[in-house]
């Protein structure tokens, strides 16, 4: 029976395919799950740092600053995140916050080539973990359940500590800022040492250095503070030489008559690297108030700047000398009483700065809330120059520049009010200067002094000072310079103010002056990769169009809703001079005009509030309209584009194959 044998035999083969079909769909689906986990596995071990980051302000992106920083750790730190995650479950964005920072650690560990140890510990309360955190000085936030903690500790191989007491969520843009400065710290435990050259008396006080003499010396308290933070070394003018690479910051506070010789050296120190912060002033009304060390009275008149227009030039900006920025708007009240009674007025040279006219996104100065100064120059960007001028302080649009010979003596506030015309133009009081520069010194050191005993005796001309290193002509990296066009707000009486208490002087500050100085120092004695640190954005993105819409609507529902408390409080007002004359009559019913009167209002309440719904039903359309836009777009749209790619690629892989079929 061969047609039997054969149809079995098709069967046979038929179901020997089958089976293998089967087989081989079962191999390949536990090939597929294997391959699936395998990748997984590639991608979470071996590409663990790769990322990418499609944020606008690449949030997620660490800073090249930061990176260096990471990699020149010389010796293990230990990271330890203080975190109260399960406090934190009823509170979202706190939450959410509380993870970025996590990961944000968690990245710098991976980056840090085994030097950083980190350690994520959840604080519940009433645990040896919550006590770590209080021994540590954390800061914890009193909620319902509990303390929460929400903080960062790290010591190194020392033992010394650096401490995030809390992580605030209005500080986010400076989180990896804070968190570097902390890693960069252990890793380099030594105190800057922090040099200051200048006319103003910081270690004698007002009296000077007659003060001095008399044993009566009250060093300014802004040093006191700087010494708090920093090792301080008062430098001499007469010897240029101090002004060396030992020094990590520089301050020039009042840098008044400085001679060529020393002007050269923080030419070479700025070009080779070296960090600077200038206060420099048209007119400082601290030295014009200064005793004369013969009289003991105040030595009006005179010049009392302290601009250094070639090193300025040489760094692309320049402060005009003999002017001052007077501003209507930031003015401080003073009280006078020349010719006339007494009385309290803007004195336009005195500056109270509020907060909205210092750079938010320049760690000096983000977080300060006011500046108080005197006689302010204005710093502006040459033309041609090389450098960035970034401004820190800024007047208002009503200042402009005055002379400063009208504060010679005693300056009338009133006249000077009547001078004042603003110019409609904003004025840099402060700036970050940065950039490739040349020295201001093209020949070489200035020759030496002759000193005036050489003079008299008709010495041989002086010969060019013999520089202990070689003259640098060009800047080896981009500068750093502070330039701050005023000295006077380092005086204390411009931001502090003495009270007594149990018969002891207690200083309570009424300015960020001060801050503003330890901010800068803290910031330019860093290494230049955390100075060159960007401030980063906010993850927490706004739907701002959504919130201008809900803001208007609610503008609107707001007009509304008063002009139908107005209506109603008109007639009631009404109605209640009806009642009163019906009561007047000794009639106990309603008369036709309040039954009239009271139907009214009736109608007109219905018909406002039905006015009212509808007002508000049709401003919620549109942001309802737009809500439901935004989520199909992030929630179906994007699914939907990813399956008609899927199906794309399953229609172009399938016509591959009707191809491959009927060519072979």
């Amino acid at each position: 029976m061969p047609t039997l044998s054969w149809s079995i035999s098709r069967r046979r083969v038929k179901s020997m395919k089958t089976g293998s079909k089967a087989l081989l769909t079962g191999t390949g689906l536990v090939a597929a799950f294997a391959l699936f986990f395998g990748f997984n596995i590639l991608v979470n071990n071996g590409l663990r740092d790769a990322r990418v980051d499609l944020t606008e302000a690449r949030l997620y992106t660490l800073s090249d600053g930061t990176r260096n920083v990471l990699k020149g750790i010389p010796e293990p730190v230990t990271l330890r995140f203080f975190f109260s995650d399960k406090l934190a479950g009823n509170a979202p964005q706190l939450k959410q916050y509380g993870n970025r920072v996590r990961e944000l650690l968690e990245r710098y560990a991976s980056l840090a080539g085994g030097k950083i140890r980190l350690e994520v510990i959840d604080p519940e309360p009433f645990t040896e973990a919550e006590d770590r955190a209080v021994q540590a000085g954390l800061q914890g936030v009193q909620l319902p359940s509990g303390q929460l903690y929400f903080g960062l500790v790290g010591t190194n191989a020392l033992d010394q500590q650096q401490t995030i007491a809390f992580f605030q969520s209005d500080k986010e843009q400076f989180l990896e800022y804070d968190v570097t400065k902390l890693v960069y710290a252990l890793s380099n435990p030594t105190k800057p040492t922090v040099g200051i050259l200048g006319a103003l008396p910081l270690e004698y006080g007002p009296g000077g250095m007659m003060a001095a003499m008399r044993n009566q010396a009250q060093p300014y308290l802004i040093l006191e503070q700087i010494k708090q933070f920093f090792q301080v070394k008062m430098l001499d003018a007469s010897k240029p030489e101090e002004i060396n690479d030992k020094i990590s910051t520089l301050i020039l506070a009042h840098p008044k008559d400085l001679s060529p010789q020393v002007q050269y050296a923080i030419d070479q120190y700025v070009l080779k690297g070296g960090r600077l912060i200038v206060f420099a002033d048209p007119y400082s009304e601290t030295m014009a108030a200064m005793p004369n060390p013969m009289t003991g009275q105040p030595m009006p008149g005179g010049d009392q700047s302290s601009l250094l227009p070639d090193l300025f030039k040489a760094w692309g900006v320049e402060v005009e000398a003999g002017k001052f920025v007077a501003d209507l708007a930031l003015a401080q009240r003073v009280q006078t009483g020349r010719s006339g009674p007494a009385a309290v007025v803007d004195y336009v040279p005195w500056l109270a700065i509020p907060g909205e006219r210092l750079n938010h996104d320049d760690i000096v100065t983000s977080e300060l809330t006011q500046i108080n100064a005197a006689s302010m120059g204005s710093i502006r960007k040459l033309d041609g120059a090389t450098t960035t001028v970034t401004p820190l302080i800024t007047s208002s649009n009503q200042a402009m520049l005055m002379e400063t010979k009208d504060l010679d003596g005693d300056p009338n506030p009133q006249a000077l009010a009547e001078k004042f015309k603003p110019t409609g133009e904003t004025y840099v009081l402060a700036a970050r200067i940065s950039g490739q520069v040349k020295s201001a010194f093209p020949n070489g050191a200035p020759p030496a002094q002759k000193k005036e005993d050489e003079k008299n005796d008709g010495a041989k001309p002086a010969e060019a000072a013999k520089p202990t290193a070689p003259h640098v002509t060009d800047s080896a990296k981009p500068i750093n310079v502070l330039l701050v066009a005023d000295a006077d707000l380092l005086d204390d009486r411009f931001w502090v103010r003495s009270q007594q208490m149990m018969g002891q002087n207690m200083y309570v500050p009424i300015a960020a002056n001060a801050d503003l100085l330890i901010n800068a120092i803290d910031n330019m004695s860093g290494s230049g990769d955390l100075i060159g640190l960007r401030s980063r954005g906010r993850s927490q993105r706004p739907f701002e169009v959504i919130d201008n819409m809900r803001r208007h609507a609610e503008q609107q529902f707001l007009a509304r809703q008063k002009a139908l408390e107005q209506k109603l409080e008109t007639t009631q007002k009404q109605l209640a001079d009806l009642q009163s004359k019906a009561q007047d009559q000794s009639n106990a019913l309603l008369s036709a005009e309040q039954e009239a009167a009271m139907t009214t209002f009736r109608d007109d309440l219905l018909s406002t509030r039905r006015e009212l719904r509808g007002v508000q039903r049709e401003l919620n359309r549109d942001i309802e309209s737009l809500q439901l836009l935004v989520k199909f777009i992030n929630i179906g749209l994007m699914p939907l584009l990813a399956a008609l790619v899927a199906v794309g690629l399953a229609i172009a892989w399938r016509q591959r194959r009707i191809r491959r079929a009927l060519e072979g």
